[in-house]
């Protein structure tokens, strides 16, 4: 069913231009998931696992954060968050329709909602996707986001992405992963020596 047929629910706070036409609008969590369960049909294309039955327990208490992407008056998309733990918020449900896609509109949203999470005292910033979803993997990885895992679970093959507001814990990401050699703050947090730093003990070569 189209997005016409039901009113969009009022602001919480000004909308936030998002450029061509586009505004961001923080609602509750409640009007958000209505709009997602009413239009997710023509949102994803992807196949989740039908459980057929209501989950017999709530979604764990925490801090909710809600907004819909509009265009011309219309619902154009909605993001979603929660609270995952003592230091991390979870970007847990986002969606552009098919005719705005394509359009920047994610790339210049991701900012937006990563301040607001800042503002809100979170350490880290969490997300799954699909591992063949490049039109969000490509923005978050550009963005900050860091790929920290992979898992399967009812909704398929998804990648799990991290974004810290510390940027030692970005550096140490990046350590853990190989991409480069622990150094200053992250070396001095991994307890390493001077001598566990130099080329030659990395790399595993014997002084000339």
């Amino acid at each position: 069913m189209g997005n016409e047929a039901f009113p969009v629910p009022d602001a919480l706070a000004p909308d936030t231009d998002l450029g061509g036409g586009y505004s961001l609008r923080p609602v509750t969590n409640a009007e958000a998931w209505a709009v997602a369960d009413r239009l997710e049909g023509e949102a994803y294309q992807s196949v989740s696992f039908d459980w057929q039955a209501d989950a017999p327990f709530a979604t764990p208490d925490g801090k909710r954060h809600a907004w819909l992407i509009l265009h011309g008056g219309e619902v154009a998309g909605w993001q979603i968050s929660r609270q995952w733990d003592a230091r991390t918020a979870y970007m847990i449900n986002t969606a552009l329709l098919p005719q705005h896609r394509g359009k920047g509109v994610y790339s210049r949203l991701l900012p937006i909602v990563l301040d607001v999470l800042k503002a809100e005292g979170y350490t880290l910033v969490r997300s799954h996707h699909h591992a063949t979803n490049n039109a969000v993997l490509i923005p978050k990885l550009r963005a900050g986001f860091r790929l920290q895992g992979m898992e399967i679970d009812h909704h398929g093959m998804l990648a799990v992405l991290i974004y810290s507001f510390d940027p030692v814990y970005r550096d140490y990401m990046d350590v853990r992963c190989g991409l480069k050699r622990a150094e200053g703050e992250v070396a001095r947090r991994l307890g390493m020596n001077a001598a566990e730093l130099t080329p030659s003990a990395l790399d595993g070569s014997s002084p000339a």
